[in-house]
Formats: structure tokens, C-alpha cells, sequence
């Protein structure tokens, strides 16, 4: 593991097949701006280094690509055609974000193809592929073929699971994956026969169970109509990838029911942008509405200039705005500052949030207490919930997968400690002598038929 081992960070994985030697994504940490955001690709140091595959857009999977392409120029960068054309948006705001945030000690080198020019550039060498098309290639010192299968995770438009191959042996990774529908995107169609290795996602692993997307929409319909009943408008924090979209559906289905009133949702930035992209696939990609483009739900643009002026400061609204962790400077964190000071209004967390983030500091508050958001002393006046949309699968749900595909060795990634150790004690207790291994950190293992 060059990321993401044990932790949620700078996801990226390196497999030696028989000689060549590939990389399964080139993620930026969420938070750390140090050496650390970075994949460690100077564990590769006299390892083959040949093809690149990236599971899905998001930044912790694929926002060290230029960095990666940066020290492994030779290397083949291929991802699936929604990932293709949503990395145009994701890696230009991941650079502008960076670039503002990194710490002194990381090299001005590193941050060479972070440059705008430069990413317009390296797009052209990105490869498509479709869902379920085997891709078979060979590096440079490979002794046999390797054979690679994209398969839809139902995490985010474009995000996939990957099938390995090479002499008879075979490896799945889950990437990130849901085995449940959401409100836009259907649940992933992995293949459940027999693999030598799962390499499997633990995000969820410490969770006992998860409620239903029903469930939880019941819960947000009736906290929507709870604030604005007292005149009051709902922030809801969310990310621009995946979440925005699926929030505004689910939104404007719970108005065409009834359940909620047809309140004007406001939404901004990046989010806009991916909006158009998911409209560009609603055909040609898995979808619940084949069809349906997300641009159709009634929206109104949030200035970014006059932000606190907006009429959802006066009318009851509903307000979407990235970060979804409520990130100092983001439009959500700005907002929820006003919010926070406004008793009949109110704010619908959706996601997680992480112990170091002002989004976890607000979330955890108490109604007129002082307490600390993003450095500063603050006091909220507004109310808060919490509810949980997550697209990522249920521990159940990775549970079955390794179930249905009795692999030899299981590898558990993309997970705190205690998720990966739950996730790692209950496939054996369920499945006894299977190898488990929840790597660390650039430590090598052989995972192979010897």
C-alpha cells in the first residue's frame, strides 16, 4: 500500500503481476497537507512500474495523479469514461485547493503538474474504457499478460471495481463500492464467483447497521418541514461528487410526493459542473432513471460574491453547498457561520465527518454553548441533525461479497482501525481459514499462489 492503509487518505495500491507492475489509484489526502498527502511512490524504488488504474474521481482516489504522472512519467493512466471527463473538474479544483494549502516542507517539484496548463495537458493521456470489457496489456518486464475488467460500483457515476488476471490468477478491488441503490446511481454489478484475492474497502467496517436511504428520507422530510414550518431555511453541507446529485433527486422527489414543500433549493459551484456531466451519462451508464438528468430539479445559483445576501436568508429554502465537512473558506463553512446565528433555521449534516474538521466540531456543539469551530470561539443558535446517505457499502454487504467469492486472501484498505479490525473479525468467523491481511503503510506482501 502507497496510501490509504488503515485510514481514509492518499488511496493508491501497487501490485507486482509476474512482472508488471500496476497501481490501482493516486489519491490526495483529504487533510494532510504535509509529505503525507501523497502516495509514497519512493516505495517503488527498483519495482516495475507500467499501468495505472484509477477506480473513481474522487480526490482521495485520484487527486495525486499529476504528482504521480509527475515522478512515473512512463506510466499509463486508464479509468472509465465518466471518470475521464469528471477528473477534468475535480483535478483543477484539487489543485487550486492545494496549492493554497500545502505546507513548506513538501518540494515546489512535487506541485509542477499541478499547474493548470499542465493538467489541460496530461488529460490527453488518460484512457477510457467501458464497463466489463477485459483490457489486456504487458510492462516492460512482464513475463506473462495481465488482464484488467472494470466492473460498476455504484459509489459515483464512473466509479468502478477492478478485476485482475495474469497466469491463471485472479484479484478483485473493490474500489469504493455500494451494494444497495441510491437515490440516482443502482448498486454495483460485481461478478461472485471465486477470486484468489479481495482486496475490499472497510469504510463502514465498525458500523452494526446502516438504514435505509427510505429511512433516512423519511427522517430528512419531516426535519425539512420541522424548520421550515418556523419560517426558517436548511443548509445541508454536501460534496460537489456523488452527494450533491444525489440530494438534489432525492430532493425534488420527496417535493413531487408531497412530503416536503416545494421550497426553492439553492445550489453552486463545482457541483453545477458534475450536475452536467452525470446529464451527459444518464443513458449510457447505469442509472435508476435511465433518462432523467439531474440539471431538471429547479435550482437557483449561490453567488459566491453576495453569499450572505442570498434570499434564503429571508425565505425558507434549502441551501446545497460544498465542502460537505464544512472546510474553512468553502461556501458551506461561510454559510453556516450566518446559520449558525439564526434560531428558526436549520442544518442537515448527510455525510461524515471527520474528528479534525470544523463540520465535526459543529456537528457535535451544543445549543448555545461556546465551543471551538475552525480555530475561532463560536456559539450556534440554530438546530442541527444528522442523518446518513452513505455510498459506501454496508459491512453485511462486503461481508457477502467475500462470501459469495471465497477468495484465499482477503486485504482489507479504506478504513480506520477499528473498521478494518471488524471487518477482519468477522469474515473470520464466518469464513475460517481465510488468509487476512490489513496491510500498512509501503510494507510488501506476497499475496501469490507460493
Amino acid at each position: 500500500m502507497l496510501g490509504g492503509a488503515e485510514e481514509i487518505g492518499a488511496n493508491s495500491c501497487y501490485l507486482n503481476l509476474d512482472g508488471t507492475g500496476v497501481i490501482i489509484d493516486a489519491g490526495l489526502h483529504p487533510r494532510d497537507r504535509t509529505l503525507k498527502a501523497f502516495p509514497s511512490i519512493e516505495a517503488l524504488e527498483g519495482r516495475s512500474s507500467d499501468i495505472l488504474l484509477v477506480t473513481h474521481a474522487h480526490a482521495d482516489h485520484l487527486g495525486a495523479l499529476p504528482y504521480v504522472m509527475r515522478r512515473l512519467p512512463h506510466i499509463r493512466p486508464i479509468m472509465t469514461h465518466a471518470t475521464r471527463d469528471i477528473s477534468h473538474v475535480t483535478l483543477h479544483n484539487g489543485a487550486r485547493l492545494l496549492r493554497s494549502d500545502i505546507s513548506d516542507d513538501v518540494p515546489k517539484e512535487w506541485l509542477e503538474f499541478y499547474d493548470r496548463n499542465v493538467i489541460e495537458q496530461l488529460r490527453y493521456a488518460f484512457e477510457a474504457v467501458r464497463y466489463d470489457e477485459p483490457l489486456t496489456f504487458r510492462g516492460y518486464k512482464g513475463q506473462s499478460d495481465v488482464t484488467a475488467t472494470f466492473h460498476w460500483a455504484g459509489h459515483i457515476l464512473g466509479s468502478a471495481g477492478i478485476g485482475l488476471a495474469s497466469n491463471g490468477f485472479s484479484i478483485l478491488h473493490t474500489g469504493d463500492v455500494q451494494f444497495e441503490n441510491q437515490t440516482v446511481i443502482p448498486k454495483a454489478t460485481f461478478p461472485r464467483h471465486h477470486v484468489d484475492v479481495l482486496i475490499t474497502e472497510a469504510t463502514n467496517g465498525s458500523v452494526e447497521s446502516m438504514p435505509s436511504i427510505a429511512e433516512e428520507s423519511k427522517r430528512l422530510a419531516a426535519y425539512i418541514n420541522s424548520v421550515s414550518e418556523r419560517n426558517g431555511s436548511i443548509l445541508i453541507p454536501c460534496f460537489a461528487l456523488g452527494k450533491m446529485q444525489e440530494i438534489l433527486v432525492l430532493l425534488y422527489g420527496l417535493m413531487r410526493k408531497g412530503s416536503i414543500p416545494n421550497l426553492p433549493i439553492h445550489s453552486g459551484g463545482m457541483g453545477v459542473k458534475l450536475n452536467k456531466i452525470y446529464d451527459q451519462y444518464c443513458y449510457s451508464d447505469p442509472m435508476r432513471r435511465p433518462g432523467f438528468e439531474v440539471s431538471d430539479v429547479p435550482q437557483e445559483p449561490i453567488h459566491r460574491n453576495d453569499l450572505l445576501n442570498g434570499s434564503y436568508m429571508k425565505t425558507p429554502s434549502i441551501v446545497l453547498a460544498s465542502s460537505g465537512m464544512l472546510h474553512a473558506g468553502t461556501i458551506s463553512y461561510n454559510l453556516a457561520r450566518q446559520w449558525m446565528m439564526k434560531p428558526k433555521f436549520g442544518i442537515a449534516f448527510i455525510g461524515y465527518q471527520h474528528p479534525t474538521t470544523p463540520g465535526f466540531e459543529l456537528l457535535n456543539s451544543k445549543l448555545k454553548t461556546p465551543f471551538d469551530l475552525a480555530g475561532t470561539r463560536a456559539s450556534r443558535s440554530c438546530s442541527i441533525e444528522r442523518f446518513r446517505f452513505s455510498a459506501h457499502a454496508s459491512r453485511e454487504g462486503l461481508i457477502s461479497l467475500a462470501h459469495d467469492m471465497r477468495p484465499s486472501t482477503v486485504v482489507i484498505i479504506h478504513g480506520e482501525p477499528d473498521s478494518c479490525d471488524d471487518v477482519a473479525l468477522e469474515i473470520r468467523e464466518r469464513l475460517p481459514g481465510i488468509r487476512i491481511i490489513i496491510p500498512r503503510l509501503g510494507v510488501p506482501y506476497s499475496i501469490g499462489p507460493d
